[in-house]
């Protein structure tokens, strides 16, 4: 019995440590994150499970508000990376390309017209090879930690209230797409206008007459917009974007702050949400296909001449950005030696029917 003695006396240490732990203040890190997508659209809407799961994961101590690109949006289109380089949000979310007036290198960040085709072979590239590596290359200098988000893989093409049956028919057009490449091969591929409106104008703008057609993300992107309700006519599918890959923007100085468990949280929802957006999206572009056809689009792919057009046009941008800029240069050589390193495996182990 006398070697019970000391349990009181340790129950007592014990006791007076976790008093003092528990009277410690426990730090709140409360951050916002702003998004490129309106509220319907479902990456979105992952989003906030994901800051859910954030929120659940600390036991309250990250505390992340996500902001839709609507009415109440902090930063809209190419702000949102000023906005988390100064600090005025700890995060962003939206696309590459949208950068590019910080550095024509995020211009080619994204998989443009004949890069990446697969949307494995992207995301191979970003999550397990070099480009979160050479993204972040780009990024620090603004104080920004860069990470993958989520692959719509390749989107879906032009939707448009007149036919468009071919790059002739785009001449002299404006078009809806997004800022630097995407908007550069349309131009010098079709003649036309490239327009690179933010999503909650994109509706208003077609319905008025202010552009001709309009490119959205993917196919259950644009069905989401409500597009389908003003565009009888589609062109597909979207070769300035084959593998196109979203981003996360996070303030260094902020997450440095963080304790290294909420890192490790943080980084681990992330990953979730990449797997589930990524899965769930692709699910929802096979419905969407399925309710443009029942809505009564009519949809119409680009003839070989066009292909063609595109691909020259392309080549030709992809010259100049590598003349232009030597980080543009060895982000586009990086990736093209890793699209002949994946061919090599998949023209012997890739689809057989």
């Amino acid at each position: 019995m006398a070697l019970l003695r000391p349990l009181p006396f340790l129950t007592a240490v014990f006791l007076v440590a976790c008093l003092q732990a528990c009277s410690e203040e426990v730090k709140i890190h409360q951050w916002k994150l702003q998004s490129h997508a309106v509220a319907e659209a479902n990456d979105y809407q992952e989003l906030i499970k994901f800051t859910d799961n954030v929120r659940v994961m600390s036991g309250g101590r990250l505390d992340i508000q996500a902001y839709s690109g609507g009415v109440d949006a902090l930063s809209t289109g190419p702000d949102i990376f000023t906005a988390v380089s100064e600090g005025r949000i700890e995060m962003g979310n939206g696309w590459p390309n949208w950068w590019s007036g910080q550095h024509p290198a995020w211009a080619v960040m994204n998989a443009g017209p004949f890069d990446f085709m697969n949307i494995d072979a992207s995301m191979l590239f970003f999550l397990s090879a070099e480009g979160t590596e050479l993204a972040n290359e780009l990024s620090m200098p603004n104080g920004i930690r860069w990470l993958p988000a989520w692959w719509p893989g390749m989107e879906f093409g032009l939707l448009s209230r007149e036919p468009i049956l071919s790059l002739a028919d785009l001449k002299g057009k404006k078009v809806r797409i997004g800022p630097g490449l995407p908007g550069e091969v349309l131009a010098a591929a079709s003649g036309a206008q490239a327009v690179p409106t933010i999503p909650t104008e994109i509706k208003p703008a077609l319905e008025s007459g202010e552009l001709d057609a309009v490119e959205w993300t993917t196919t259950s992107g644009a069905w989401d917009l409500g597009l389908q309700d003003i565009s009888p006519y589609a062109i597909v599918p979207a070769i300035w974007q084959p593998s196109v890959v979203s981003d996360f923007l996070i303030n260094d100085k902020a997450y440095q702050q963080l304790p290294n468990d909420l890192q490790l949280i943080l980084e681990t929802a992330i990953k979730a949400y990449t797997l589930n957006t990524t899965m769930s999206n692709k699910i929802k572009d096979f419905e969407a296909l399925r309710k443009f056809r029942e809505a009564g689009v009519n949809i119409t792919t680009w003839s070989k001449e066009d292909l063609a057009t595109w691909k020259q046009a392309s080549d030709d941008i992809y010259v100049k950005y590598k003349a232009d800029n030597a980080f543009s240069k060895k982000f586009l050589e990086h990736k093209q030696a890793f699209k002949d390193y994946f061919n090599d495996y998949y023209s012997l182990f890739g689809p057989y029917e």
